[in-house]
């Protein structure tokens, strides 16, 4: 069964990526910067106790935006869904943290684990930006609900209902009463 954590600064030794053996190490800047600002720096996917799959982000140069560092599915677990499941799991996180948008580098022929494939990132939602390397997802858009709102909808809708009137009491159906006994 896949589980999905964070990532904190500790763990980024040993997640190096099975393409190009990339680590990024700890003392990173965007890394630091992103573990102070949410208190992760990324999210991984672990199937079996084995690190199948990793996305690290950044802070972005802008209020309320990341910026994708790296992700990565392990060969044996490409096209599992596990990259567009770790791409969600950050995404809800970053919301909670009043992130809008993650930017990140697509590549049609250097694609690397800093810059997955266009088709990959238009397929989870990303769309091009003003830039043709530039991607982006924008969180109030791609996400079908957010906490709350459905909660409110449903109690409008609610109150909007005609109101039942009550069933009548046992006896009083046909409006006479009967007497037994004495």
């Amino acid at each position: 069964m896949a589980r999905l954590s964070m990532v904190t600064l500790a763990e980024l030794p040993g997640l190096a990526c099975p393409y190009c053996g990339r680590v990024v190490p700890p003392d990173t800047p965007w890394a630091v910067a992103a573990a102070a600002r949410w208190g992760w720096c990324g999210v991984k996917l672990t199937v079996e106790e084995q690190v199948a799959g990793l996305l690290l982000l950044a802070p972005g140069d802008e209020i309320g935006q990341a910026m994708l560092m790296c992700i990565w599915v392990r060969p044996g677990s490409v096209r599992s869904g596990y990259g567009k499941q770790l791409v969600q799991a950050a995404s809800a996180s970053l919301l909670s943290r009043k992130v809008r948008v993650i930017v990140a580098q697509g590549s049609r022929r250097n694609v690397r684990c800093q810059t997955p494939s266009r088709d990959f990132l238009k397929a989870i939602g990303f769309t091009r930006g003003l830039d043709d390397r530039l991607w982006r997802l924008d969180l109030d858009r791609t996400v079908a609900e957010k906490p709350g709102v459905r909660g409110m909808v449903g109690r409008l809708i609610e109150s909007l209902r005609p109101v039942t009137p009550p069933e009548p009491a046992g006896g009083a159906i046909s409006g006479r009463t009967t007497h037994t006994g004495s």
